[in-house]
């Protein structure tokens, strides 16, 4: 209750101190002069917001004197932002909204800078300025992203400020992948129910499923982060990237925030169609006005089909999306409320059937039923809350994952018992269908409530903000499905050899609901001087994840004289890890005793199945610490970002392995009855074997330099530049230890100890987007470039043990002088070592977009990447020769169309 009293009393004292005025206008159509209603208005710097009445007009609520910033946004229109000082704020406005098109005196066409922090803001033309079939082409613009070869037939995580490693299954990436947030309309999209893995339990967590990885993609996401593909971008109306330290009203992440607003309100039909090599997709989207009173309805349905090489049916992707936004506000404009809801359908499917001895399949499907509300209430004057907002989502989703293939050497002994023992394996089939299974049902619920309340004092004006927030994620599902006589078995029929082993795992009855509770407060306060403004935003986040507590304070600021403005940010955030991460289910080892067959008489095997600890209920959420600093400076030609920053990931996900000693059973056959032979324990040795686990062992650094330049009128009129610059070094480091088993069982060492070895890399990028605008005939040609001056991967391995593991698993150091003793230690000497591979030739590439808007509704797009058709070559690594080819990272040429009609 001492709590409660301090958080209203801050609350409830700034209305003494509030000194408010209203600021009062009128909003008109710049074309027909006709007032428009239903235009959002808000005060940049306290969120205050307002709706135009049917007559256009507005009165919206100020908390502060001072200068400020006022946005005037509705479906259709051009984004007009008003910079009021103190005298215009008393004055009453007329704003006039343009028709968002081609034909206006000015398009925004590339990325550029928010006006807050570091913040990276892209509108409905900078999304357009590639060919996006789904956020993840749209993000690739940003700096130290490049574009990449197109293709849906796999799926794309994204992180932020890090150096995107050769290959996906890499800890360091899979974590801020992970860690990176997407928040669609102020609701957070969540993979952290998503248990597709089909060996969670033996391998690395960023192996990515082992369900048709290797065909022709990775299909399941379990582990990484969302999904980019299956978010579809012609219902977005802004994206917001933060890449630094967000605000601490967002949690569960640590490696940057993308914040969606999609589109809502009156619209005409929209129908388009896009076409790009093997990918085509058809849409439809139409805003309807139901009523002054019953608010907008807001419908939109896609499908699109992506086929891996259009010459063969392979490897396929297909999407189908549809949602419906219904939006509404009462009379007075004080309550606003949209209901969405939305239904997703996405299938992978691979079929080697007709081609491949194997018949390999491989099939990934996932359907997606997703509701949401957001309430938001405007309290009156002098109130001692401002506005109110309740937030809310249930997301059901049902996840089906299969590989299968023909076997033409079966016969294999396997085993199959869930508890520990000696007993008699079944044999595989001569011939069968190896199948792996995983079924999965997802249910994510998500609830958040804020209040928020602005004031001023004669210095300095504050915008304080709270709120609470809860999330559940479980999974359903029937989970890893089949049995081991039908896996496709790793072991061979050998006496004494042995593996990690298969046995299916439900989902349902074994997996425990994830919960989360979080708490925040945050204080946005100004002032002001001459030619100058000091803001600062403070904030403290706590979260309960995985019942653990985690606190985050949160620090964002930038000082303003003239035309220069200096930023700098702090921040730690926590992100939860994944059911899949902690519900692995039991750890399972079958080693075979014996494998005794007299032909015409007799087949008899014997297993011995060890069983290891279940799950990992010690994992805690990975923390990151996050701080940048930046300047930016405005000339009478065009502006310059520069953002330096340095970011440690800590507690990273990974996997533990560990040393076990067991007893094996020595066995032979009592076949005194030929027609009943039986398995005899002789005795028992020592055996040695390693498992692991999930745990808490990574840690990755990031440092590095973002440049931004922009040029709205470059040389000539309706020309204008924009480069963009990345530097970043990245070392990934494993803190678990690695083991070696040794190949000579009479020595006294089992095991040999070694450090994981860091992974360093390294890039530096630039960019540039020349953009010609004939408005007068709504053309834009744009030309994107890219030049990568040089990309380094460095992998380092101790070619040495540190230490080994006795026979009683004791860990006895080993001295520097003798680790590279091969008479005493040759028998745990591991044959990995280090791997270099820089790319220090500089290469470039180069984009095309051509847009055409026509008066009858219609807009035709043509994009080309590599247009040039450039080749430029690299010394590549392959079976162990240095050899000149093609660079791998190059883009080819590729064209793709878009037709688009409003009617």
């Amino acid at each position: 209750m001492r709590y409660l009293r301090v958080f209203l009393f801050i609350f409830i004292l700034p209305v003494a101190l509030n000194a408010q005025i209203n600021l009062k206008g009128i909003v008109l159509d710049a074309e027909t002069q006709e007032p428009l209603g239903n235009v959002t208005i808000i005060d940049l710097n306290s969120k205050q917001w307002s709706i135009s009445n049917l007559k256009g007009e507005f009165i919206l609520e100020l908390k502060s004197k001072k200068s400020t910033q006022v946005e005037f946004r509705l479906l259709g229109k051009k984004v007009e932002t008003l910079n009021l000082n103190q005298n215009e704020l008393l004055q009453s406005q007329v704003v006039y909204l343009k028709d968002k098109n081609l034909r206006l005196d000015e398009v925004v066409i590339r990325a550029k800078k928010g006006q807050s922090f570091s913040e990276i803001i892209l509108e409905e033309e900078a999304i357009n300025q590639v060919q996006s079939f789904s956020l993840n082409e749209v993000l690739e613009q940003l700096p130290g992203q490049r574009i990449s070869e197109f293709s849906l037939n796999e799926f794309k995580p994204i992180a932020f400020r890090t150096v995107r490693p050769p290959g996906i299954s890499d800890e360091g990436f899979g974590n801020k992948s992970f860690g990176t947030a997407v928040v669609v309309d102020d609701i957070p999209l969540s993979n952290n129910g998503n248990m597709q893995s089909f060996t969670a339990n033996m391998s690395s967590p960023f192996n990515p499923n082992y369900l048709g990885s290797s065909f022709n993609g990775n299909f399941t996401n379990a582990n990484f982060g969302v999904d980019l593909r299956q978010i579809t971008t012609q219902n977005i109306e802004k994206i917001e990237i933060v890449e630094g330290i967000p605000s601490a009203k967002y949690g569960d992440l640590t490696s940057g925030l993308v914040k969606i607003d999609q589109k809502a309100g009156q619209s005409p039909f929209l129908a388009y169609a896009s076409l790009r090599e093997g990918t085509t997709e058809y849409g439809l989207n139409k805003g309807f006005q139901l009523s002054e009173k019953a608010g907008f309805l807001n419908v939109s349905a896609s499908l699109l089909k992506a086929n891996a090489n259009p010459r063969v049916s392979y490897t396929d992707y297909e999407r189908v999306n549809t949602q419906l936004m219904w939006s509404w506000a009462n009379q007075p404009k004080s309550i606003r409320n949209s209901l969405t809801v939305k239904y997703g359908f996405n299938v992978d499917n691979v079929n080697y059937e007709a081609e491949d001895k194997d018949q390999k399949r491989v099939k990934n499907e996932q359907k997606d039923l997703r509701i949401s509300n957001r309430f938001k209430y405007k309290f009156e004057e002098n109130h001692f809350i401002d506005h109110f907002e309740l937030n809310t989502n249930l997301t059901l989703t049902d996840q089906y994952s299969f590989e299968s293939k023909y076997v033409n050497n079966g016969g294999k002994l396997v085993g199959f018992q869930t508890e520990e023992g000696v007993y008699e394996g079944i044999y595989t089939e001569p011939t069968y269908v190896a199948r792996k299974e995983v079924e999965g049902k997802p249910i994510s619920v998500y609830s958040a409530a804020n209040i928020y309340k602005s004031f001023s004092t004669e210095q300095w004006t504050h915008h304080l903000s709270a709120g609470i927030s809860y999330r559940m994620n479980d999974n359903k599902g029937r989970g890893r499905l089949g049995s081991p006589e039908n896996m496709g078995p790793a072991l061979v029929s050998q006496t004494n050899s042995g593996g990690q082993a298969f046995r299916p795992y439900n989902y349902a009855d074994e997996v425990k609901a994830e919960l989360q509770f979080s708490l925040f407060i945050e204080d946005e306060f100004s002032t002001y001087g001459d030619n100058s403004k000091l803001n600062i935003a403070a904030g403290l986040r706590s979260d309960i994840q995985n019942s653990y507590l985690t606190l985050s304070p949160r620090l964002n600021s930038y000082y303003i004289y003239k035309d220069l403005k200096i930023r700098a940010g702090f921040g730690l955030t926590a992100k939860s890890p994944s059911l899949n991460q902690i519900y692995t289910g039991y750890r399972y080892y079958d080693v075979i005793l014996g494998d005794f067959r007299v032909p015409g008489e007799y087949n008899i095997g014997a297993i011995q199945t060890f069983v290891e600890k279940e799950n990992n209920p010690e994992v805690k959420p990975s923390r990151s610490l996050r701080t940048e600093l930046g300047f930016d400076y405005r000339f009478d030609f065009g502006s310059i970002n520069i953002t330096g920053f340095y970011n440690k990931l800590y507690n990273g996900i990974t996997s533990s392995p560990y040393p076990i000693k067991r007893d094996l059973a020595d066995v032979s056959v009592d076949d005194s009855d030929l027609s009943n032979p039986e398995i005899v324990i002789d005795g028992y040795n020592s055996y040695y074997y390693t498992e692991s686990q999930i745990s808490n062992g990574l840690e990755s650094e990031d440092i590095g330099l973002e440049l931004f330049m922009n040029f709205p009128e470059f040389i000539f009129k309706n020309i204008d530049f924009s480069l963009q610059g990345s530097y970043i070094s990245t070392i990934n480091s494993n803190t678990e230890d690695a083991y070696v088993k040794s190949s000579n069982a009479s020595k006294p060492e089992s095991f040999g100890v070694y450090h994981q070895g860091d992974k360093d890399l390294s890039h530096l990028t630039f960019g540039g987007t020349l953009n010609y605008h004939i408005p007068d005939i709504g053309l834009v040609i744009a030309v994107r470039s890219e030049h990568f001056i040089f990309d380094k991967y460095k992998r380092n391995a101790s070619l040495y043990p540190y230490a080994f593991i006795d026979k009683n698993l004791n860990k006895v150091p080993i001295s520097s002088e003798n680790q590279n003793n091969e008479d005493l230690y040759g028998h745990i000497t591991r044959s990995s070592s280090p791997y270099e591979n820089n790319r220090t030739k500089v290469f470039h590439n180069f984009h095309l977009r051509i847009s055409k808007d026509f008066l009858n509704g219609f807009r035709f797009s043509f994009y080309a990447n590599n247009f040039l058709d450039l080749k430029p070559t690299s010394i590549e690594r392959s079976n162990g020769k240095d050899i000149e080819m093609i660079n791998p990272d190059m883009v080819k040429l590729s064209f793709g169309t878009k037709i688009e009609y409003q009617f």
